[in-house]
């Protein structure tokens, strides 16, 4: 069993990461401008991650103010391990249930176990990329400040190996539980849907209140009660790591490894998250094969369809534009995957704003309530951002040409003018735009105080802004497509186009929002500027589309 999975495991990291590929395009020196591409990516994130790290640095001293430095490197596992968990969900759902490679396993001499605990060993890789920027800094800074000895440092890289173990052990067996439970013929798919808005809410609410119980502790004692927290630091370590204990004891196994207690701890998380892979292969041999059942299922209509039914049908004519429109958000309503995290994103950040607010019963808010008072232009100027923001977040314009995977061959055959194919494609990813307004507007006055001012203007700005990042995520897309993957999971949040399309749209927020802050600076009249933000959202916007009705001409052309 042991030689299938690795073997297996292997080969699902070959495809995941596209190894074999990428090390016949560096032998061969082939598609050199990819490495441009991700130069510009990494050089877009380095200001902001060079201010995560400044940041850390001013916590770390802020902790030591006070006497507890532990509380630092607990900080930085519970949010990377919540992190994993919370977005995890999607990701094993994906890997375990809607990826095309089932077709060619499931008819293997393969156990459940077998395929599942090789999935989820690859998992464990790629969260890697998602963990390792954010918790190394942590264990860094502790490390250098606190002046550790050498046993710290071997601890800390046996924990940031396990790290994403058990996270990703609690989204397994929810997902399997949940896949098993909502296997109805015929309503799989809505069932799923609901079930899975329902249970991100239920875990975020869980979440949140887990941690708003710890605050109002700290809250409500007095100086001598949080003194005595601060003299017991294990005993505040456990307190605060309340939400999630697997990280306590990796921060006991660090602050305290010089000691035996360190090690022990060391057992217990290692102990933990090797056992949480077993009860996940176990239970996948219960459970795995069940929720399956029905996936690769042909639905039909049941009825025959009717002569006249067919005349009106042909008879209907529409623009070319809106028929890729309807394909496009077709597409993303029937794959759960694209629904989750298109979709899905823009509902859940809402969500997760009124949520926090009304945990601490909207203290995080009071001054921000008052200073937009004063100035309530600035609402409309943070609207507009996020809504723009949440354009490059969803992933629909950046992914728009790799979701078609090797279906791509039927739309450039198609005889439809590439202009139509672009603005089909861009109103798919403004309808989620459109949702994700109406999410912001309707949650905004429970934050907030605004009036119809804001709303015009959060509404006409954001949609506007919202087209020139699509523009340049679909840029990105057709200039590098990934058109050869078997999990749709892959399109998407696999994609590098993503990460690169973010970086792109991040700076183009950057530049634009720079040019408002000067214009600010300088007293312009607050309209005049929604009239100069409007101008360069629309001229940068009828460039773009130049540009890429070009690119996508060319591209239609030359790929093979």
């Amino acid at each position: 069993m042991m030689d299938k999975l690795i073997s297996l495991l292997k080969t699902d990291l070959n495809i995941t990461f596209g190894l074999s590929s990428l090390k016949y395009d560096l032998k061969n020196r082939k598609d050199k401008w990819k490495i441009g591409l991700v130069i510009l990516f990494i050089v877009s994130v380095v200001p902001a991650y060079g201010i995560f790290i400044k940041f850390l640095l001013n916590l770390y001293e802020g902790y030591k103010i006070v006497g507890i430095e532990r509380a630092f490197i607990l900080s930085g596992f519970l949010i990377t391990q919540i992190l994993i968990f919370l977005f995890g969900i999607i990701f094993v759902m994906s890997k375990y249930y809607f990826s095309n490679d089932l077709n060619i396993l499931l008819p293997l001499p393969l156990k459940a176990g077998t395929i599942v605990g090789a999935k989820f060993l690859s998992m464990v890789v790629n969260e890697y990329i998602v963990s390792f920027p954010i918790i190394i800094p942590y264990m860094v800074i502790y490390g250098l400040k606190s002046q550790v000895n050498f046993i710290y440092w071997i601890y800390a890289l046996f924990l940031i190996l396990l790290l994403p173990f058990i996270p990703l052990a609690l989204d397994s067996v929810i997902v399997m539980f949940f896949m098993r439970w909502t296997n109805i013929k015929g309503k799989k798919d809505f069932m799923r849907i609901i079930g899975y808005v329902l249970m991100m809410v239920l875990i975020l609410f869980f979440q949140f209140k887990l941690q708003n119980m710890g605050n109002d502790l700290l809250a409500q004692g007095n100086t001598d009660a949080i003194m005595k927290y601060i003299d017991q630091k294990n005993d505040l370590i456990r307190n605060l790591g309340m939400s999630f204990p697997p990280s306590s004891w990796a921060t006991l196994a660090l602050t305290e490894s010089n000691k035996i207690l360190g090690f022990v701890y060391l057992i217990v998380f290692g102990g933990a998250s090797v056992g949480g892979f077993l009860l996940v292969s176990a239970l996948s041999e219960k459970l795995f094969f069940k929720g399956l059942m029905g996936n690769f299922e042909e639905k039909g209509r049941g009825s025959n369809v009717t002569e006249e039914e067919i005349k009106k049908g042909f008879s209907k004519i529409r623009p070319q534009y809106m028929a890729v429109f309807s394909k496009e958000m077709k597409t993303l309503v029937r794959t759960p995957i694209y629904l989750f995290n298109s979709i899905g994103g823009v509902i859940i950040v809402p969500i997760i704003l009124v949520m926090t607010t009304a945990m601490d019963n909207g203290n995080s808010l009071k001054v921000l309530t008052v200073y937009a008072q004063k100035f309530s232009h600035y609402i409309t100027l943070f609207g507009t951002g996020l809504i723009v923001f949440l354009g490059i977040a969803n992933s629909v314009g950046a992914t728009t040409f790799s979701r078609e995977g090797k279906n791509l061959w039927i739309i450039r055959s198609a005889p439809s003018k590439y202009s139509d194919q672009i603005i089909g494609r861009l109103l798919s990813s403004l309808m989620v735009q459109a949702i994700g307004i109406v999410c912001l507007i309707v949650v905004l006055p429970f934050l907030i105080k605004i009036n119809l001012e804001n709303i015009i203007g959060i509404i006409a700005l954001g949609m506007l802004g919202s087209i020139p990042v699509t523009l340049l995520g679909m840029i990105v897309d057709i200039l590098r497509p990934l058109l050869d993957w078997d999990n749709p999971q892959k399109a998407m949040k696999e994609n590098l186009n993503v990460l690169i399309g973010m970086g792109i749209g991040a700076l183009y927020i950057l530049i634009v929002g720079f040019l408002v802050y000067l214009l600010l600076k300088i007293d312009l009249n607050i309209y005049l500027i929604y009239l100069l933000m409007g101008l360069i959202f629309c001229l940068s916007s009828y460039f773009l589309f130049k540009i890429l009705t070009k690119l996508v001409e060319r591209q239609f052309i030359n790929l093979e």
